[in-house]
């Protein structure tokens, strides 16, 4: 108060109750798509799988995809799948490109990557460097490479704030879903169709079963609704309506709420992990598969007044 009435003295700021002016925000979402997104691990996918595959994501309104391309991938492969997106619903589009690939194929997607608008985003991975390239400074599409070795599922469900999204959209999208799987579908290296790529359970295979039969098996939804309101530790986190939730990598596998293992973020002291005073937030209460994490207020008061100085 003290400060606020400094603000004021000196004609700083003045205040005013302007709140009645603004209507709340409705937290109602949907979307006229049955799948919105999907990942595709073109592994064990063929021509005819791709072609089938495409089909039936636009046939069920999916407007994003991300294409995992392995060296060994054929240029025939890649020509079918560019014809394709070009006459399908899909209006972004992804690629995860191991480096090793043959020359015409790396060709083929440096043009289409300046001629598709559809094609956003190429990450080469195995690259002898680390280096990005902007397309067209009045586009967002650009071309990055990088040294490492992705494993590129197991390398998913990472928490950071680079990582948060901010907008309305995802906001009210995360009152009622879950931020990764709702409306999500996979297929992993083997054609296994599944709500994410490092999951085990699958609905199927694209051998012998359609994305729309998969979507419709019990089950394949249910991950859908789990949002961060629900979820243990994150449910007390400032961060939980920006932050994507995985459900595949959680610090207990038998609790489908448990907090995702790759989080770094103590919500009871408002640190990451290597910012000076953190601890992980198994120091701030306790743990049980009966009632989740419950938090120790008094050990929490005692950490802050430590670090912050206060209660």
């Amino acid at each position: 108060m003290e400060y606020m009435s400094f603000l004021k003295e000196n004609e700083l700021a003045y205040f005013d109750d302007i709140t009645s002016g603004f209507s709340r925000i409705p937290l109602d979402w949907d979307c006229p798509a049955i799948i919105s997104n999907g990942i595709i691990d073109v592994r064990s996918i063929n021509e005819e799988h791709i072609t089938r595959v495409l089909n039936s994501l636009s046939f069920l309104g999916c407007e994003a995809i991300q294409l995992f391309i392995p060296i060994d991938i054929t240029l025939a492969f890649l020509k079918i799948f560019f014809n394709q997106i070009k006459n399908s619903r899909v209006n972004t589009v992804e690629l995860i490109v191991d480096y090793g690939i043959e020359s015409t194929s790396v060709e083929l997607i440096n043009s289409e990557m300046k001629t598709e608008n559809r094609l956003i985003k190429t990450l080469f991975f195995n690259a002898p460097k680390n280096e990005s390239k902007i397309i067209s400074p009045y586009s967002k599409k650009i071309i990055i490479y990088t040294s490492e070795k992705l494993d590129l599922f197991n390398d998913c469900g990472n928490i950071h704030p680079f990582l948060f999204t901010n907008n309305i959209p995802f906001f009210t999208e995360s009152q009622h879903h879950n931020t990764c799987l709702n409306r999500k579908i996979c297929i992993d290296a083997n054609g296994n169709i599944k709500n994410c790529p490092a999951m085990a359970k699958s609905f199927g295979n694209i051998k012998d079963t359609t994305l729309e039969e998969a979507i419709n098996k019990p089950g394949f939804k249910d991950l859908w609704y789990i949002c961060k309101d629900q979820i243990d530790v994150c449910k007390d986190c400032e961060f939980r309506y920006m932050c994507t939730d995985c459900r595949c990598f959680i610090k207990d596998p038998g609790n489908i709420y448990s907090q995702p293992a790759k989080c770094t973020y103590n919500p009871y002291i408002c640190l990451w992990e290597g910012q000076e005073g953190y601890v992980p937030v198994e120091e701030c209460g306790t743990y049980s598969r009966e009632t989740g994490f419950v938090p120790d207020k008094k050990r929490i008061a005692e950490l802050n007044k430590q670090i912050w100085g206060e209660e």
